[in-house]
């Protein structure tokens, strides 16, 4: 019991120090070198990514999409290459592909339908969110008003 306790106030304090620490780096810097857990909720759909961002504008994703569409039901897991850029505030990134490694939808075996869906509204449409950083969570707001959190 004591070890864990231990290792939990080393955790804590490493995340203060890395918190005070990145407050003076730009948005990009805070965004790349590590890997995002983030989820969103929209149109009925529970989207849950693991996104790593690398320095130079590099991005690669895992995304899990669960819920249901007109009341059917919708599983889908993926996995996508794409870039980034910071400007103020505002994170655009874009997907050069995304393959869909899992699909069910209505129960089906579905990978071919997800992935022409993928194709046609992922894969280079450009995506543009303004970002809010708090420590080790960012805030990001689409166009649509579609509200993503992630954390470290």
């Amino acid at each position: 019991m004591m070890k864990l306790i231990a290792v939990a106030a080393a955790a804590l304090s490493l995340g203060s120090a890395g918190t005070a620490a990145a407050q003076t780096l730009s948005n990009s810097e805070k965004l790349a070198g590590g890997t995002w857990v983030c989820v969103a909720l929209n149109d009925g759909m529970t989207v849950v990514s693991k996104q790593s961002y690398k320095a130079g504008g590099t991005s690669k994703m895992t995304v899990m999409v669960a819920g249901e569409s007109e009341g059917i039901p919708v599983r889908i897991v993926a996995e996508g290459l794409g870039t980034w850029s910071f400007s103020g505030n505002s994170l655009d990134e874009q997907l050069s592909s995304m393959t869909a490694t899992f699909a069910d939808i209505g129960g089906e075996e579905a990978l071919d339908i997800a992935q022409e869906m993928l194709d046609t509204t992922m894969v280079n449409v450009p995506l543009s969110n303004t970002a809010t950083f708090d420590g080790p969570t960012v805030h990001m707001v689409d166009g649509d008003g579609v509200v993503t959190d992630c954390m470290r």
